[in-house]
């Protein structure tokens, strides 16, 4: 296996009908993206509308695609961000609200995460799961629109964010049949919003 000299990011796509999994890597510190360097597609026959129907035959999909890219790629891989898809995948906007202990202090990346943390304390279904959590502006002492508080002084930090979940039962049968396929899912993402991001 090639030595990494730099981070490698892994993707897999479990679609409906084919199972894809990527793998990028930045040639050099300057790099501002990540070259293809790994790439593998397996036919799926383990879902039915974006929703796992055979655990086993989604987990030999996944383990195809994955050693296809790992061939090609000279990586081993062990974990990737994982696209989730369906019909029970959905959004809901949330507000978060925290006092900062010190007038003349800063906002810190530790405030803007706890702010955004506490976002997610919200009343959901006990068959759903948070995905993704969306900071969509921060609100500094009634100060509106904010982009990223980080380095401004106040004392009452806000954000409004647009927080992802998922059916439980389906995220739980689709990390099974990653766990089968020797993946791990070190974060989930969704389709559209992966996609949206990418045109962006």
């Amino acid at each position: 296996m090639r030595d990494t000299v730099f981070p490698h990011f892994v993707g897999i796509d479990i679609g409906t009908s084919t199972v894809r999994c990527v793998i990028g890597m930045y040639d050099s510190p300057e790099a501002t993206m990540p070259s293809l360097i790994g790439y593998g597609s397996a036919v799926n026959s383990g879902m039915r509308k974006g929703v796992v129907s055979h655990i086993d035959d989604v987990a030999q999909a996944i383990a195809q695609a994955v050693n296809e890219a790992e061939r090609l790629s000279g990586m081993r891989v062990h974990s990737a961000t994982v696209n989730i898809g369906g019909a029970h995948v959905a959004g809901v906007n949330s507000r978060g609200v925290i006092a900062i202990p010190a007038a003349n202090r800063e906002i810190s990346v530790e405030d803007r995460l706890r702010v955004e943390e506490a976002a997610t304390i919200i009343q959901l279904p006990a068959n759903r799961d948070i995905i993704q959590v969306f900071a969509k502006n921060y609100r500094l002492d009634g100060q509106d629109n904010i982009k990223d508080p980080v380095g401004m002084n106040g004392v009452r930090l806000e954000v409004d964010t647009h927080i992802v979940t998922a059916a439980t039962p389906s995220l739980k049968s689709l990390t099974s049949a990653l766990d089968k396929a020797g993946i791990q899912a070190s974060h989930y993402t969704v389709s559209s919003l992966a996609d949206a991001e990418a045109v962006l």
